[in-house]
């Protein structure tokens, strides 16, 4: 691909190249692979992003895609990068959207070639004439209608126009790894629609496959449609998490208190805050990289001392989001910042997870009166008040009937 060079901004040893390339010479050199980059997110269903090609077809303007490449896959002559392949850092959701507009004008111009019939079929008619090839490209009859509507306007009766025109694209060289997750979490903090919550699943979506490869290799985040919560607790290993369990987690560190996990925490997440000031240190690497090596180290300290009981406990979002809420409160009673207060809980209970006595949380839970008790809320409750003494108070005699019989601690 050729792209003109615009302008240049050097940032350290990496330099970014405002450039322009052809939509069509843009869409027609996508890697085969362009949306399994580990970084970006799958692609997911958005009514905005949808109506691209409103866009397309009104020729208004898409805003700048963000690329990567690499060294080795690139040369510079006068004022052109010619690149060899690359990476999309940010606009893989235009780029899916503007592939599946391009495939179908391809679909609708090799019938009009034939004959043109679809010029003059109605909506049910098109849906049924073109339900296989549109299917195969992951496109729809609405978009198909559009097309067509756009060819008949045009005096010329022609489809080149959409995708004969220059596209602005920013390409990034010798970017690291590391490099590469920081410019994602500032593309993505730009979105303003994107709460809290929202940035934090786009995050460990995006990093956790980084960090277990190049940092954490005893690391494995479990997504949910791989296995259930209760298969995780009963066959997990030590260094596996579930993926909600840990945004929860991350969750509950910001909110100083417990979370739960669900689809409505996301959705709800538009109008709420969720402490800021101590949510930004959250977002950063160096945090992330301590909250993961931390938690492996927690995770292979109680397997190695309570056996499987420990690695059972770890597994349970309620363990989880008991415990990172008591680090997160005591952080902020102590005007700590997060990585500070989470050496102190390294230093307090991930070295000496005896003091947990796992075995008595175990018999306590388990004789807790199901009918008249809201399971999950109580068990949250007793891990988060009682790592919050442990870290504030240096409780070190846990009575878990007490604290899972003191529901107003």
């Amino acid at each position: 691909m050729r792209a003109k060079i615009l302008d240049e901004f050097i940032e350290g040893n990496s330099i970014c190249y405002l450039s322009s390339v052809s939509l069509e010479d843009y869409v027609k050199f996508l890697p085969k692979d362009y949306k399994d980059y580990e970084v970006q997110r799958e692609i997911v269903n958005n009514a905005y992003l949808d109506a691209l090609i409103n866009t397309i077809t009104g020729g208004k303007h898409i805003p700048p895609i963000v690329l990567v490449v690499e060294d080795g896959f690139y040369s510079i002559d006068d004022s052109y990068l010619n690149i060899q392949t690359f990476k999309i850092l940010d606009g893989l959701q235009r780029t899916f959207r503007l592939k599946v507009i391009y495939d179908t004008i391809k679909v609708l111009e090799s019938s009009l070639l034939i004959n043109d019939d679809a010029l003059i079929l109605t909506k049910l008619q098109l849906a049924k004439a073109f339900k296989s090839q549109l299917e195969e490209i992951n496109s729809s009859t609405s978009i198909l209608v559009k097309l067509i509507d756009y060819y008949k306007s045009n005096s010329n009766n022609t489809l080149e126009p959409l995708y004969n025109r220059n596209q602005w694209f920013e390409i990034w060289i010798k970017l690291t790894p590391e490099d590469e997750v920081n410019k994602m979490l500032i593309l993505n903090a730009g979105h303003k629609a994107v709460k809290t919550k929202h940035q934090l699943e786009l995050l460990f979506r995006n990093i956790l496959p980084i960090l277990e490869k190049i940092e954490l290799p005893k690391f494995q985040i479990i997504k949910e449609k791989e296995a259930s919560s209760f298969k995780l607790i009963k066959d997990r290993k030590p260094g596996q998490f579930l993926f909600s369990n840990l945004i929860t987690s991350l969750l509950s560190f910001s909110e100083a208190k417990p979370v739960t996990t669900n689809i409505d925490l996301i959705q709800k997440s538009q109008n709420e805050q969720y402490g800021e000031e101590i949510f930004v240190d959250l977002l950063q690497l160096d945090f992330l990289k301590l909250f993961l090596k931390s938690l492996i180290t927690f995770d292979e300290n109680l397997n190695t001392v309570f056996g499987t009981v420990g690695t059972q406990w770890l597994g349970r979002e309620t363990s989880l989001v008991g415990i990172f809420a008591a680090i997160g409160k005591y952080a902020k009673t102590k005007d700590l910042k997060p990585i500070e207060s989470l050496e102190s809980f390294n230093l307090k209970i991930t070295s000496d997870v005896s003091i947990l006595k796992l075995d008595q949380y175990e018999e306590v839970r388990n004789s807790q009166d199901l009918a008249k008790i809201n399971f999950g809320l109580i068990n949250k409750r007793a891990v988060y008040n009682s790592v919050f003494e442990i870290l504030a108070e240096d409780q070190v005699q846990i009575n878990w009937s007490y604290y899972f019989n003191n529901e107003s601690k």
